[in-house]
């Protein structure tokens, strides 16, 4: 149907929502039960009431809180959001439109609670996990139904993981809404890997591109414990998260020490700033592409160790929480001159969006218990 007919059915059967002119300084569209502002330049905002001070998306992503694009002529910006989200009446805003949105801790959270007894952080100088702070969080387990790597969860179908995880196991399966490994709490899901898919580009001697994908059998339903995190868009990623000095949080079950033999038992993390690429490549023996990001001070034992691989790095901006990194390697673990390197996510997105799209399934969610 031609846009005129659309327009003229939507009116017939709807009535006209621009009848009142409700955009002060642009152009009404009709749409069903609602409308659209197409402002004029220098507006902007849901009724175009609102002076834009912003006309590109270079700088600090256009001041929006998730998605930026610019005009064809270059000579402004719109804002968008994420699948779950709906941008405010000031046009830059996202909040939360669903339950279980992206990105987004639904357990509250107890400020003043304390770690169980007897729980110990086995990160290298990490802390214990509060359960369901990052419902994001992956157990992937071998063939053999043992602890094998971490991942994060991006939605019903799909985790991501390092690619270096997939080299020594055949077979996977992914525990989501887990929090002390050896107990059974009632908020966990299991569901067996359908496919496993590395980077194209992974290599196994430098580990560049150490990213994968795991494709669950089914798709799993979402709960207070089962969230999926957000994907940052490369605007955003590069302009705002990505800068040197941004305060990020890693989790996973990982060893405490490098001669450690025993992995933990409850969700720990670390919080380590981003770290410049040129200070991170002189500390470091090898080397640092462009496509991994450093974190961690030299000088202190915070670090990602044996165990914690594949699991996620994340950063909160504007109330929501974004995927920036996986972990991925580092030389030893904890040691005061060292780092620790993780995959830069936002670099795959086209690589992520073209597989999810290659592998579109049309199944129901799984029962979450």
């Amino acid at each position: 149907m031609s846009p005129d007919r659309l327009e003229f059915w939507t009116v017939y059967t709807d009535g006209n929502q621009c009848e009142k002119n409700p955009c002060v300084n642009g152009t009404c569209v009709d749409q069903f039960q609602s409308y659209a502002c197409k402002c004029s330049p220098g507006f902007e905002g849901r009724h175009c009431d609102q002076i834009s001070t912003v006309f590109n998306c270079t700088g600090h992503n256009g001041d929006c809180d998730q998605v930026c694009r610019e005009s064809e002529d270059g000579k402004s910006r719109f804002c968008s959001c994420l699948s779950g989200y709906r941008l405010q009446d000031d046009s830059r805003t996202c909040l939360p439109a669903e339950e279980y949105a992206c990105g987004q801790q639904i357990v509250p959270r107890v400020t003043d609670e304390k770690p169980r007894v007897g729980l110990q952080p086995w990160m290298v100088g990490g802390e214990v996990g509060k359960k369901g702070e990052s419902p994001w969080q992956a157990l992937i387990m071998n063939e053999r139904g043992q602890f094998h790597c971490g991942g994060v969860l991006i939605d019903q179908f799909w985790v991501l993981t390092a690619a270096h995880c997939l080299e020594t196991s055949k077979r996977f399966s992914v525990r989501l809404g887990d929090y002390e490994r050896f107990k059974k709490e009632g908020t966990e899901v299991t569901i067996p890997v359908d496919e496993a898919i590395s980077h194209p580009d992974y290599d196994t001697v430098t580990v560049d591109n150490d990213i994968a994908m795991l494709r669950l059998e089914r798709a799993v339903s979402y709960t207070p414990y089962i969230v999926p995190v957000c994907l940052p868009d490369r605007g955003l990623a590069e302009q705002v998260l990505h800068r040197n000095g941004t305060r990020t949080i890693v989790t996973g079950w990982g060893k405490q020490d490098e001669l450690k033999k025993r992995f933990t038992s409850a969700l720990s993390f670390i919080d380590i700033p981003l770290m410049d690429r040129a200070q991170c490549a002189r500390s470091m023996e090898n080397n640092i592409t462009r496509n991994v990001l450093c974190a961690g001070q030299l000088g202190r034992r915070e670090d990602a160790c044996e165990g914690d691989s594949g699991g996620p790095m994340v950063t909160r901006h504007r109330g929501t929480w974004f995927l920036i990194g996986l972990v991925s390697w580092g030389e030893g673990c904890g040691r005061k001159d060292k780092v620790g390197i993780y995959t830069k996510v936002s670099n795959y997105r086209e690589w992520i969006d073209s597989v999810r799209r290659g592998h579109a399934p049309a199944a129901k969610p799984a029962p979450s218990h």
